[in-house]
């Protein structure tokens, strides 16, 4: 067996698919100038991460969101940002939820850290521990940066060999694997299978980098 104690789980199209075609309908229809809009200001081509990172407050991403699709700004508007990024959240992954109770009965502890929007916060609870769950914008910091794996680690108190981490993104994987990290691709149909052979993995004694 491995010696592996965490788990960790990115959350957008790991935990739940995500989607942000409700609020990209959302600022189509409200949009009050198409002609800037089409022109690569919708909400596939805002830039979310200083809000990701915390640097923002809701209201003020709601805020400038607007401002960038060209739409007019009111607590309604507000109001229904929030309801249609919540419904670009689908229904868990039953393949994700099996893993997650395999790992749970190997005395792995499960952990999320998800480069979130902070306004959905609310849909990765009771999946780890409030202890447990790290996101970029409580730590400032964003997946793939390195950093963010070494902040989790050292919150953890263990080596990095001793960390499972599991993203639909390659780039995110590799970053945490070239620290010592076990690291899997997240894949619906590979991801218990994957999670099955990790575990089987003879004892790995090698520090961490």
């Amino acid at each position: 067996m491995t010696n592996i104690k965490y788990a960790i789980f990115d959350v957008g199209q790991v935990i739940y698919p995500y989607t942000l075609a409700p609020v990209y309908e959302l600022m189509k229809n409200k949009t009050q100038e198409p002609h800037i809009f089409n022109n690569k200001h919708t909400p596939y081509d805002y830039d979310y991460k200083p809000y990701m990172k915390g640097e923002m407050s809701d209201t003020e991403f709601a805020k400038e969101l607007c401002f960038f699709c060209r739409v007019e700004y009111n607590q309604d508007t507000f109001n229904q940002i929030n309801e249609a990024l919540h419904q670009g959240c689908g229904e868990r992954f039953a393949e994700t939820q099996k893993a997650i109770k395999i790992l749970k009965n190997n005395n792995i502890e499960v952990c999320l850290l998800s480069n979130a929007l902070p306004i959905l916060a609310d849909t990765g609870k009771n999946i780890a521990k409030p202890q447990y769950t790290f996101t970029s914008y409580n730590l400032g910091l964003l997946k793939p940066d390195p950093e963010i794996y070494k902040t989790v680690k050292e919150k953890l108190g263990v080596e990095f060999n001793e960390i499972m981490f599991i993203d639909d993104k390659e780039k995110n994987v590799m970053s945490a694997k070239n620290l010592g990290i076990h690291g899997i691709v997240y894949k619906k149909e590979t991801i218990v299978a994957n999670i099955n052979s990790l575990l089987s993995r003879p004892f790995n004694n090698s520090k961490e980098r």
